[in-house]
């Protein structure tokens, strides 16, 4: 039969996809925080580095107007301006001190800055010592292009940097993106799917195990009910048997009684007497086996086996094992009670005058086969029986009972050839017999 998928095991990888999915849902708002964090330090450093640009310009236009009218004002704005443009230089060398790139162009700028403002303050220090000439002031102003340029430079190629890094990331981020949410996708629908199936997997437990308690009560009726017959054939055959039996012996007895016994009534007491106590040793034996008890299931079934076959004519060859040595006591008892039911059933509805009967024990699994040459049973009550364990009769149910109660496994296989019934039992002592 194939093998039931485990509900906790689905169960389980239906959590671990939800976690997973719930990771890659994390991760993805993570790299989509990240892209936007990237894209504000882009920002960050295109606007400090456009705002340093402007300060550097606004420096060189104060200078140009004082050069002109010579107001005090525009030194003070010149100063202001330089505190300014080096806090934010401090700024952005701190924004990229992540990238080696461009921090040496921060450091280069910075370089450039200093040179530049070096330059504006020998030219205004050459108009405060009177001494400034137009001349002069033409060279400083060539350099202070020159110096514009090379920080204008410096500044481009940050800005150009961070937009090729922030493309690059972008990239990657969107790349990142679209494979979580394939991820995403694709583990959320499985994760959903193996929910459905935990779900199903349940229900079908469930009904299987509404179905079965069915089948017990059913069972139960019936056991009943054959409990009832069995108590009506032993009264039966207390009274037509042993019964009678015993009222003959009685009336020899009284007319031993009335008059001179004759040796014929004497004879005819004593083989009622036998009579009687073969019939009750029978019943006895049918009732509870105390060979089992006594010698162990081996000893037991090879007698049950021989008398088996002298009473019914079915001849029963069988395979047993030469060692007496005992299996667990209730173990024995189920064997012996599975096989009495196995040979009845052949006895009622094989129509065979052939069977076999095999016990194979390897320490850790007792395994008992009993097979007639008979009709078979039809094909619609096997496929019955091994779904839900119904339309068969009593003995099998009975038999299918004894065996999962100590945890074991039934077999039947069935068909126009004969049946084989198969029965192996965990050899375990008694005590640690679990029933489910």
């Amino acid at each position: 039969m194939p093998s039931r998928p485990n509900p906790r095991l689905i169960f389980a990888s239906a959590i671990f996809l939800l976690i997973a999915c719930g990771i890659a849902s994390v991760w993805t708002l993570y790299r989509v925080y990240s892209g936007e964090t990237w894209v504000r330090h882009t920002y960050a450093v295109q606007v400090l580095v456009g705002e340093i640009e402007s300060d550097l310009a606004r420096m060189g236009h104060a200078r140009q107007t004082y050069l002109q009218i010579t107001d005090k004002q525009y030194l003070q704005d010149i100063e202001e301006t330089r505190k300014e443009l080096f806090d934010k230089i401090s700024q952005l060398k701190a924004l990229v001190q992540d990238n080696a790139d461009q921090e040496s162009a921060g450091e280069k700028l910075e370089q450039a800055a200093y040179g530049r403002c070096r330059t504006l303050d020998e030219s205004l220090q050459l108009v405060e010592s009177g001494k400034s000439t137009h001349e002069a002031q033409d060279n400083y102003s060539l350099q202070l292009v020159n110096w514009s340029r090379q920080t204008s430079a410096i500044a481009e190629g940050m800005r150009d940097e961070e937009s090729r890094l922030l493309d690059r990331r972008l990239l990657l981020t969107n790349s990142l993106f679209l494979w979580i949410v394939a991820i995403f996708a694709v583990t959320f629908i499985l994760s959903l799917y193996m929910l459905w199936e935990h779900y199903r997997v349940l229900t079908r437990e469930l009904g299987q195990r509404k179905l079965a308690e069915h089948n017990a009560r059913n069972l139960s009726v019936q056991l009943l009910s054959a409990q009832d017959q069995e108590r009506r054939k032993i009264a039966r055959d207390l009274h037509d048997g042993l019964g009678q039996t015993l009222v003959a012996a009685k009336m020899i007895a009284d007319t031993i009684v009335n008059r001179l016994p004759e040796r014929q009534n004497l004879l005819d007491l004593r083989e009622l007497l036998g009579e009687a106590v073969a019939s009750t040793r029978s019943m006895s034996h049918l009732l509870h086996p105390p060979l089992v008890d006594e010698l162990g299931f081996t000893s037991a079934a090879r007698t049950y086996l021989e008398g088996f076959s002298r009473r019914t004519g079915v001849k029963v060859s069988f395979d047993l094992p030469d060692s007496e040595e005992r299996l667990p006591r209730d173990l024995e008892l189920t064997l012996f009670r599975v096989l009495q039911e196995a040979l009845t059933n052949i006895q009622r509805h094989s129509k065979t005058t052939m069977a076999e009967v095999q016990l194979r024990v390897n320490g850790k699994t007792a395994t008992l086969k009993v097979q007639d040459h008979g009709v078979g049973l039809p094909a619609e009550m096997i496929q019955s029986f091994h779904e839900n364990g119904t339309h068969v009769g009593v003995g099998l149910a009975g038999m299918k009972e004894r065996v999962r109660e100590r945890n074991g496994e039934f077999e039947i296989h069935s068909d126009s050839t004969g049946t084989l019934i198969s029965i192996a039992f965990p050899v375990v002592p008694d005590s640690s017999v679990l029933t489910d």
